[in-house]
């Protein structure tokens, strides 16, 4: 008889627990399915803009620089590696890193970052636009 009621309770129990997991089914608002919707519309048509801080830019290109750093110096270590294969995978690695450079830049200064007009008004002249 203990038995039986020890193996009952325990059965109801992990069935309990089992069933009192939150899924990833929830669509409530309240769970991991959570959508940032920014709306760029002016005017009744999207303009495709978006915010890009100089910061942002500044933390993305040091790191890639990071990133980059590190894959260089793994090749330097490797002690059963050609010199000209290293030097070839240390060049390639220099091109990747200034190409991802260049786009962040690029999109930093691209036409449709709205920091230029919002955030950045003074130009770096201090609050009143004086230098």
């Amino acid at each position: 008889m203990k038995t039986t009621f020890t193996f009952l309770a325990t059965a109801i129990l992990m069935s309990a627990a089992a069933f009192a997991q939150p899924g990833q089914s929830r669509n409530d608002g309240y769970g991991n399915n959570r959508d940032v919707v920014v709306n760029n519309t002016r005017g009744g048509y999207d303009r495709g803009t978006y915010y890009f801080t100089a910061r942002e830019k500044d933390i993305q290109i040091s790191a890639i620089n990071r990133d980059y750093y590190r894959k260089i110096e793994s090749v330097r270590d490797r002690r059963f590696m050609s010199r000209t294969k290293k030097d070839h995978a240390i060049y390639s690695f220099e091109m990747q890193r200034n190409a991802e450079v260049r786009n962040v830049r690029a999109r930093f200064n691209d036409r449709r970052n709205n920091f230029h007009q919002n955030g950045n008004r003074n130009n770096g002249r201090g609050r009143k636009g004086n230098w």
